[in-house]
């Protein structure tokens, strides 16, 4: 999950070391509608993956980001 999280960290212009499988839009206020969109443009070309416009509005944590992923087939270590 490091290479997810860094990505995370990178988009929303934070330290890696703050960004766990909790965090998410209510625990980093930079993670605004926009960052959001940017985040899921970013993952999206990292892991060669489309997420549904049905999936989007769903991923409120890394976590859930990294389930998402690991639903289409991405492994994340």
């Amino acid at each position: 999950m490091t290479r997810l999280r860094t990505l995370v960290a990178e988009i929303l212009g934070v330290d890696p070391s703050i960004v766990t499988a909790e965090t998410g839009p209510g625990t980093i206020p930079q993670w605004d509608s926009m960052a959001h969109m940017q985040l899921v443009a970013a993952i999206e070309e990292s892991y060669g993956v489309q997420f549904t416009i049905e999936e989007i509005p769903t991923i409120m944590s890394i976590a859930e980001l990294a389930a998402l992923l690991e639903g289409k087939g991405v492994a994340i270590g």
